[in-house]
């Protein structure tokens, strides 16, 4: 346990965090082993490449080898439809992809791509601004009393401390770049939220409002972890409103 522990720290994880997670009835240590090791192994590459951008850098400059002007951002770079560390975050089946980390900007800002129709409960941040920019689709907000719609083109901001929640309403998955500052813990939440926890509830549970009261209460403590307050279930988001 004490390894599973430090494996978890090295991670980054609090030690809140970690409590959480090894004190759970069903925690297996092997399915945890095995998620270290795809997390490291992940890391591992993008540190090679790094370490390889150095490596050229270093000879360009000391005039042995020429660089090509894209060689000087690899490992810098993010493709289309992946994350910023390679690992695969999903809500509700919908992929949400760490594009700038908070270890990127010093806690200065982190950046997602949203792609799907949920965009989560009712809820604020206590430390944080958010930013929102429209790609593809079109979004029903409501941000403290105001509601509206944006389309693909448009963005929206919402300040610390105001409530707000959003979701789409083009019958079609989305697509939202969304921009914290600063960075928070916002990628330690989409990971957490993104795990198969069964006193979390699942993204259906919340659409259908079937979960149970110790569900609602892990994830008002799982907000709270994280910096912000959960207000309430997600707007009806549909074509009448």
């Amino acid at each position: 346990m004490l390894q599973q522990i430090l494996f978890y720290r090295e991670l980054g994880m609090e030690l809140k965090r970690v409590k959480r997670i090894i004190g759970k009835p069903d925690f297996e240590k092997l399915a945890a082993l095995e998620s270290h090791r795809t997390i490291l192994v992940q890391n591992l590459a993008r540190t090679g490449e790094l370490i390889g951008t150095i490596d050229k850098t270093i000879k360009h400059l000391k005039g042995t080898e020429i660089m090509k002007s894209e060689e000087m951002f690899a490992g810098f770079s993010v493709a289309a439809g992946e994350s910023r560390s390679g690992e695969e975050i999903t809500l509700g089946g919908e992929p949400i992809d760490c594009k700038v980390s908070g270890k990127d900007t010093n806690g200065g800002i982190a950046v997602f791509e949203f792609n799907g129709s949920g965009g989560g409960p009712r809820h604020l941040h206590h430390e944080q601004d958010e930013w929102l920019y429209i790609m593809e689709g079109e979004f029903h907000f409501e941000v403290g009393d105001r509601h509206f719609r944006a389309v693909a083109g448009e963005s929206v901001f919402v300040p610390r401390k105001v409530p707000h929640a959003w979701g789409c309403v083009s019958g079609v998955p989305g697509k939202v770049i969304n921009v914290y500052q600063p960075a928070g813990k916002m990628e330690e939440f989409f990971r957490e939220v993104g795990r198969p926890f069964e006193d979390l509830p699942t993204a259906e549970q919340v659409l259908n409002k079937t979960y149970t009261e110790h569900q609602v209460k892990s994830l008002h403590a799982l907000f709270s972890a994280h910096g912000m307050e959960l207000l309430g279930p997600p707007p009806e988001c549909g074509e009448n409103r």
